[in-house]
Formats: C-alpha cells, sequence, structure tokens
C-alpha cells in the first residue's frame, strides 16, 4: 500500500498530471467532473473542496476508490439494457378484442433530444487495488461487466445480503456524493447575448453559478458533481423518452453516489417525477426534483434556497429512500404532488397526504410517512405505454363524441386507456344513460376506463351513490384519491411493463406500490356512514 501511494505522489508530480488539471479547468459544461470527447484520453476529476474551492482533487486523499485521475477513451453512454421486467405472460381474457389489445406491444415513444450522462464516475482503479491485496471478498464485489456498474453479484456465502462497493472506504473523503442532472428549466434561464438579452436556457450558466456558491464550501455539504444534458429543454417539451433517459443515468451512476438532484422546469414536474417513481423499483437512494419560479440570474430568485435544500435532502445520513420533490419550503412525495400555482414560490402542494418535511428555523419531518427500506436491487422499467387519454367532463357534453372516440382508438389500437375526470366523489349524469353504455362498451372492447375526481382534495367513492353504482357495474375502476399525474403515470407504468394483463392492471389500481394511494380503509367514511363505520376508520392511515 505504501509503494502504492508513493507511485500515485509522484504522478501527481509530473509534469503530465499539471498538463492535465489545466486543461480540466478550462471546461465548462461538466464543471464537477467531466466526460466529454477529448482527443485526450485522459478525463480529470473535479470536485468542490470546503478549504481548497474548487480544484483538482489529490491524488493522495483519492485512494482507495480512485487514484486522481481516471482514464476514460472515448465517450461514455448510459447502459440500456434489458433489466428482465418486460417480456409477456398468458393471457385468460375472456373477449377477443381485449385479449389482443393486451397482447399488443407497447409503441415507441420516440428518443430524447438530450444526450445520455452515460457513468459520469468509474472506479478503474478499483480492481488493481483487489488484485494487489489478494482480496477474494473485495474482488466478489465487483461489478463482472465493465460497461455496466450497476449490476452487483452476490457473494456465495450469503443468499440474502446484496453488497455495494463502499463510496467512502477508505478515500480520506467523510462527505457525501450527490450527482446533480440539469435538464434545463427556468433555473437554468439567464440573459442570453444571442437573443439581445433576453431569459432563455444559457448552457454553463448554472455551472458557473454553482462555482460562486458559498454554501457547498461547507464542511456538511457534500462533493456535488453537475452534469448539463445538452440542448437545455423546456420542460414541456419532455416526455417518457426523457423520462427513460433520466432513469437509465440515475441507474449508470446508481452505485457511486449517495443520492440524485434532478434539476428542471416546474411545468411537467410532478409527471416527470411521478414517472421516476414507478420506473426506479427498490430505490435505496434519495432522488430529488427541484427548480425555481424565478431564473437564477435575478437576484431575488428562489433557486438558491430549493438547490441548497435539495442537496440536504439528498446526502442525509439517513436516507429519504423515494422519488421527491422539494420547492419552497417543503419535501413532498413525487407521486402524491401537483402544480398548483404558476405566480407564487410555493408552486406544488401534495393535496391528500402532508409533506414529507417542511423546512423553518429547523427540518420538521413527518417519519410515519416514509416509504420503508428496499429489499432488492435496483430495478430500471423505462417503458411506458402513454396510449391513454385524460377527458375532464362538463355540464352539457355531447356523448357522441366520447363514442366515437373510443371507437376509433378501440379499432386502431391507439386507445388501451380513458382517465375521465368526473365530478365530486366520481358522479357522473344519472340521466345520460348513453354514456353508462357508452363506457360499458370501451371496457368490453379492452379499454381500462379509469373513475378520477376533478376536486383538488378528496377522493373518488364509487359505491355511495347511486351514478357511481352504475359506473361500477359498467366497469370503471377507480383511481381513489390519486392525483391525475399519478393516475396517468402508473396506468402507463403497468400496461408498459407487458406482463400484466387487462384485469391485473385494473386490479393494481388502488394498490399502493410507491405510497401514491391511500388504502381503502383509511379513505374517510360515507356520508350518513354509522357510528360503527366511523369508529372502524378512526386513526387508519396508509400512506
Amino acid at each position: 500500500m505504501q509503494s502504492l501511494v508513493a507511485n500515485a505522489f509522484a504522478f501527481s508530480k509530473c509534469s503530465c498530471y499539471k498538463r492535465v488539471c489545466s486543461s480540466i479547468a478550462t471546461r465548462r459544461h461538466h464543471s464537477l467532473l467531466s466526460v466529454a470527447n477529448s482527443p485526450s484520453p485522459w478525463t480529470g476529476l473535479i470536485l468542490l473542496s470546503s478549504t481548497r474551492g474548487v480544484c483538482p482533487r489529490p491524488v493522495t486523499t483519492a485512494l482507495p476508490l480512485y487514484i486522481g485521475l481516471l482514464r476514460v477513451k472515448g465517450r461514455m453512454t448510459s447502459t440500456t439494457k434489458d433489466d428482465g421486467s418486460g417480456g409477456s405472460s398468458k393471457r385468460n381474457g375472456n373477449d377477443t378484442i381485449a385479449r389482443a389489445l393486451t397482447k399488443s406491444k407497447c409503441p415507441n415513444p420516440g428518443q430524447s433530444l438530450q444526450t445520455p450522462a452515460g457513468l459520469l464516475f468509474q472506479n478503474d482503479s478499483i480492481a488493481d487495488l483487489a488484485r494487489q491485496r489478494e482480496s477474494y471478498e473485495l474482488e466478489q464485489l465487483l461489478p463482472k461487466d465493465p460497461d455496466n456498474f450497476t449490476e452487483v453479484v452476490k457473494p456465495p456465502t450469503s443468499e440474502f445480503f446484496i453488497p455495494q462497493v463502499k463510496l467512502h472506504d477508505a478515500d480520506g473523503s467523510t462527505r457525501k456524493r450527490v450527482l446533480v442532472l440539469c435538464t434545463g428549466g427556468t433555473l437554468t434561464m439567464a440573459p442570453n447575448p444571442e437573443k439581445d438579452g433576453a431569459l432563455s436556457p444559457v448552457p454553463g450558466a448554472l455551472t458557473d453559478y454553482l462555482k460562486s456558491m458559498v454554501e457547498l464550501t461547507n464542511d456538511k455539504m457534500p462533493d456535488v458533481v453537475v452534469h448539463e444534458y445538452s440542448p437545455l429543454l423546456d420542460s414541456s417539451d419532455m416526455g417518457p423518452p426523457d423520462w427513460a433517459l433520466l432513469a437509465n443515468d440515475i441507474k449508470a451512476n446508481y452505485l457511486h453516489f449517495d443520492g440524485f438532484v434532478v434539476l428542471m422546469g416546474t411545468d411537467t414536474m410532478a409527471f416527470t417525477a411521478t414517472a421516476l417513481s414507478f420506473m426506479l423499483e427498490n430505490l435505496s437512494k434519495p432522488v430529488v426534483f427541484t427548480g425555481s419560479q424565478i431564473p437564477i440570474a435575478q437576484p431575488h430568485s428562489d433557486a438558491r434556497r430549493n438547490l441548497v435544500m435539495a442537496l440536504i435532502f439528498a446526502s442525509r445520513d439517513v436516507p429519504i429512500n423515494e422519488v421527491t420533490i422539494f420547492f419552497h419550503d417543503r419535501l413532498i412525495r413525487a407521486c402524491r404532488s401537483s402544480k398548483v400555482n404558476t405566480g407564487a414560490l410555493k408552486a406544488f402542494d401534495s393535496p391528500n397526504i402532508p409533506p414529507l418535511a417542511t423546512v423553518g428555523i429547523t427540518i420538521n419531518e413527518n417519519h410515519h410517512l416514509f416509504l420503508p427500506p428496499a429489499r432488492g436491487v435496483l430495478r430500471v422499467h423505462d417503458k411506458m405505454d402513454t396510449r391513454l387519454l385524460a377527458l375532464r367532463l362538463v355540464p352539457g357534453f355531447d356523448d357522441q363524441i366520447l363514442r366515437h372516440m373510443i371507437k376509433a382508438g378501440a379499432e386502431s389500437g391507439s386507445l388501451r386507456a380513458l382517465v375521465l375526470q368526473l365530478y365530486g366523489t366520481g358522479n357522473a349524469p344519472s340521466v345520460k344513460k348513453d354514456l353508462v353504455t357508452c363506457l360499458e362498451e370501451a371496457t368490453e372492447l379492452g379499454i381500462l376506463v379509469i373513475a378520477a375526481t376533478q376536486c383538488h382534495r378528496g377522493s373518488v367513492m364509487m359505491g355511495h351513490y347511486a351514478t357511481g353504482k352504475a359506473l361500477e357495474r359498467a366497469g370503471v375502476v377507480s383511481s381513489n384519491d390519486m392525483t391525475l399525474e399519478a393516475t396517468s403515470c402508473k396506468v402507463a407504468y403497468l400496461m408498459g411493463r407487458g406482463d400484466l394483463t387487462l384485469q391485473e392492471i385494473s386490479n393494481l389500481m388502488c394498490v399502493s406500490m410507491r405510497g401514491e394511494v391511500t388504502h381503502n380503509d383509511a379513505l374517510p367514511p360515507p356520508p350518513f356512514s354509522s357510528a360503527y363505520q366511523r369508529a372502524m376508520r378512526k386513526g387508519r392511515h396508509y400512506y
């Protein structure tokens, strides 16, 4: 070990090391870790340090996980191997059309406009160190596939323990490591000289801003690695291909970071964060989404506070192992979130459960709401079947439009699920017999019809009113108290798996998979309920 440190220290004194460091300092778009294409076969690591500011990390403090400079040839791309979650299963449906639609393959949603980040931290020295130490145990912990650093091999001595390569095993660092993935949005906007000073996403603006943040030099703050995607996108331009890109990049860097922060625009942040909560199965590290209502270049911007608090929650000693959104003063579960205000700093809300944490003078946490730790290895489901449509009913609507749309969608195979935002607790006009007949025909054609509420708070209660009973008999499925974002993303996730029948998807809609829905027994009692019914539900909470 002494000879290894001596060799590393000697290398740090050579001219090659100094030339590489000076070339790294000029890079912008990957401020803290550069992985861009370069004519040089070496790529350097730059981390924020509480005593040195922005500088290359000393070689001797990087042992044994990495030796200062990491040799990376060519451009890294994210691993997009099949995780085994797809496939098909035998369908037992009775209806021929429903069975055919269930077996139909999920169409290709397209390709993201952004380039995958790929692996941003590669420990090439681990294998060499293991051979020098002749350590059989450490060798068993190493990934067998050099291109995939998220699949971990179980040691033969244990059937239940799933090991991971430690991030801070005698590497001289006591600080957590957080990866920041920036997709664009208001936070990245600055006066653009190319557009006469108008506000627009400026590549590198976030990187330059982070270098001036004194908060990041605090010993309690984590080491931060930033990756800015190219091109930077408005959140309204992001869809399932971009969700899959984020999920695969988190997977590629999963073992090398303690937490992840995703920066994006606020318009579709609730949809993106909710989708990732379903796509990342067995998540055992925090993934925090945040953004801002005011561009980071403005002096009164809320971006600084949101970013600092997102980094704090992503690097907790006791992590919140789920996808969350931090905005203004609250941390909320992603699959329970909705954007509720376009002109206030408190833009997001969690309608039907309290926030996971609120920030004031102190951080007040609702520990009873935290999800339990994951019981398996991370799995990424990057196939989302978005052949669904959400409709908001208004008084006096024409039933024939809905009928023609359902018939055309069933014949072309372009419609597999229909989300109806109904009145109140899931009520529809009872005098319109054609509507109930139309929805019954849709279920017979293999289209999953889901009833949601138009109210911001509350739940669908299908069996408490006569109109709801009629819809229930027609095969309409309740979404309980899920948000529209959670309902649509959950349906797309379940249909995209490819191993579930239509009846199985229907049964899973009211089952909490990521904490997105409240259990039926914990919903408020119906109107005019008896004292026994109220007593049975009192004090029950399922989050």
